[in-house]
Order: C-alpha cells, then structure tokens, then sequence
C-alpha cells in the first residue's frame, strides 16, 4: 500500500511537470521580446550624431509596431505600464519632430532626455511582463 502511494504521487509529479512544459507561452511573451530589441536599438542612438534623425524616425516606427502588438496581446493587467510609455513615446516623437523642424542643442536635448523616459518607461513594461512569462 505504502509503495503504491509513493508510485502515485510520483507519477501525479511526473504528469504535472510534462503538463506544465507543454503550455504553451502566452503571445505577450513573444511580443515584448520584440518590442525590448527594437527599445534597444532606439536607446542606443546618439542623438547628436549626423544620421541621429533618420535613425530615430526608423526606430520608433517599429517600437510602435511592436508596442501595438504587446498592446494587442496584453491583458488589462499592464494597462497603466502600457499607458506610461504610449505618453513617453508620444513625448519622444514630439521632441523628434522638433529637432527636425530645427536643430539646436535645446531641442536635442529634449530629444536626449525623451529618449531616457521612454526608455525607463519601456524597461519597466518590458520587466513586469517577463516576469509572467
């Protein structure tokens, strides 16, 4: 009787680490990878080299697609980190835009400090969903 508990509860340990392998990983996972390569690549820019500005339009475009997709397979439950940065990266196309219609050690640092909120912003997202996946 004793050997056949033990050979139960091992077989239910068994069952539920193979179950809980096969789950598959929730869409957000997939698409906050996404979103934290194409942050990477927009934080690292240096705003004050010459080609800052086409590199910045570039990236943002597609931190917005990937922000779109993690919006889209986000739960209610990361809503206000979601809020958090679309306000921080409204900021940010806001302050590009400005060094585009002038640049001026004003507007680029606009842009540099921009870029830093967003990317905080972004972190912080990107932090609190991994931690569910």
């Amino acid at each position: 009787m004793r050997n056949s508990l033990a050979i139960t509860v091992a077989s239910l340990a068994v069952a539920a680490s193979v179950v809980s392998c096969g789950q598959d990983t929730p869409a957000v996972c997939g698409s906050v990878n996404d979103l934290k390569t194409s942050v990477n690549n927009v934080t690292k820019i240096d705003v004050t080299s010459s080609g800052a500005l086409s590199d910045l339009k570039s990236g943002l475009s597609a931190v917005q697609s990937d922000l779109a997709q993690v919006k889209s397979d986000a739960t209610s439950k990361f809503g206000s980190q979601i809020n958090a940065v679309e306000q921080s990266y409204d900021a940010l196309k806001t302050s590009v835009a400005s060094v585009q219609s002038g640049a001026t050690a004003a507007t680029l640092a606009e842009a540099g400090a921009a870029l830093s909120t967003f990317g905080t912003d972004v972190k912080k997202l990107i932090t609190d969903i991994q931690s569910t996946c």
